[in-house]
């Protein structure tokens, strides 16, 4: 069991270093792609996010339901990496072609890859790994970290290749999804018979159940109203970020370089978020990520020049962790476990639909009202929201129920003392 564990985490984590890898090099420039090579303009960028949004918005309770009733088997992993290994003649050959003769076309196309792969594959492959994590006793956030590492990795390479051949980091994104699909064949979970029973018992009939309870809604709002906000405001960032130097190309690799840094810097601190977690309990963590989030929207309207907005996306490294780590801690604590899936795809379900409405509103306010004054907007928003979910997010039961125990202690401890005060 202990060497299958071992074995069990480096497949993963080596697993997610490629998917994160395929995924960065695909769309971590996706943006200044869309822009400066296709000439798309900022509200037709926030049509195509909107597109994504909506196919995952649709694919993604399917593919939560399905997880949890396939539990620990890989069937849907291998339909969607199969999927995958094509992404860069997608984007090259496909795409990228029908964008600039038949956008309305293209953009459907797109939408049906890029949110069937990455906007809801993404909650597979999490959920997935927090499913074999819980079963051999690893931490989920110790094999995320290594997804950081490759995100990290992607960018830096990205924000050189994309200077000189934007093609070049499409092939890449293909090379890494055939070393992810390879540690997908490597990845070996022994399933019990308990294990097969409990999925195959679940019907929908708990996923409606799920549904109908206050703490769902309440996670709903909080990822609503901040993560989902925040969402939306990073998408172009990487646009107003470049626009800050003198040269596109200049702004673009220091964008890669930066990019690489804050991922890295993920990477470190998803090593020890799990510990800073289960030591403030999943919902305070929430809420310390939305109060980060929230304070990076409003920095990033300061007129301090290109220093300044560097520093503002370095702390997208100390949130991302945190929800990472936090939202999973959160259902697991909170929610039928059998459900897992379900509910994290539920959670990016509602993010979809969000960012569905949301990205073509806001990507026109920033041709409108210009990129500062839209983020002192966003970042009110989600300000306002973590102040309710302070009130609205349940508490840490576990952690809880600790809490008093060791002040059950410490009362005990103080009135042992006290007796002794007495008796001399």
């Amino acid at each position: 069991m202990r060497n299958l564990a071992k074995r069990n985490y480096w497949s993963l984590s080596v697993f997610n270093f490629a998917y994160l890898f395929t995924w960065s090099a695909a769309m971590s420039f996706f943006v200044i792609w869309l822009g400066q090579s296709l000439g798309i303009s900022e509200t037709y960028t926030g049509f195509l996010y909107a597109a994504n949004s909506i196919v995952a918005l649709i694919m993604q309770p399917l593919f939560g339901y399905l997880s949890d009733k396939l539990g620990l088997r890989k069937h849907l992993l291998y339909i969607l990496f199969t999927i995958l290994l094509l992404v860069g003649p997608f984007f090259i050959y496909v795409y990228g072609p029908l964008l600039q003769t038949q956008f309305v076309i293209g953009a459907i196309v797109g939408a049906l890859f890029i949110g069937l792969v990455f906007n809801a594959g993404n909650g597979v492959v999490d959920s997935y790994m927090d499913k074999v994590s819980r079963k051999y006793g690893f931490e989920y956030g110790r094999v995320r970290m290594w997804g950081s590492l490759g995100w990290a990795a992607a960018t830096f390479v990205a924000g050189r290749v994309i200077n000189i051949n934007v093609n070049l980091t499409f092939w890449i994104a293909s090379v890494s999804a055939v070393v992810a699909m390879i540690c997908i064949f490597l990845t070996k979970v022994e399933i019990s018979g308990q294990e097969q029973q409990k999925t195959e018992s679940l019907k929908l009939i708990d996923v409606l159940h799920l549904v109908r309870t206050t703490k769902f809604w309440f996670l709903m709002l909080f990822m609503v109203g901040v993560t989902q906000i925040y969402e939306v405001y990073d998408q172009q960032f990487a646009t107003y970020f470049v626009s800050q130097f003198s040269s596109k190309a200049e702004g673009n690799q220091f964008l890669g370089d930066l990019s690489a840094v804050q991922v890295f810097l993920e990477f470190v601190f998803l090593f020890v978020t799990p510990w800073f977690v289960n030591k403030t309990t999943a919902k305070w963590a929430l809420i310390i990520a939305g109060t980060i989030m929230s304070l990076r929207i409003i920095g990033s309207s300061l007129p301090f020049g290109s220093i300044w907005v560097a520093a503002m996306k370095m702390i997208h490294s100390l949130e991302k962790p945190l929800i990472l780590v936090a939202i999973f801690k959160y259902i697991t604590v909170n929610f039928d476990q059998r459900l897992s899936s379900t509910m994290y795809l539920l959670y990016l379900f509602m993010g979809s639909l969000v960012v569905s409405v949301f990205s073509p509103i806001v990507g026109h306010m920033y041709e409108v009202l210009n990129f500062p004054i839209t983020y002192v907007i966003l970042g009110s928003i989600a300000g306002l929201f973590t102040i309710i979910s302070c009130f609205t997010l349940t508490a840490d039961k576990k952690n809880g129920e600790r809490y008093l125990e060791e002040r059950r202690k410490q009362n005990l401890k103080k009135a042992a003392k006290q007796a002794e005060a007495v008796h001399s």
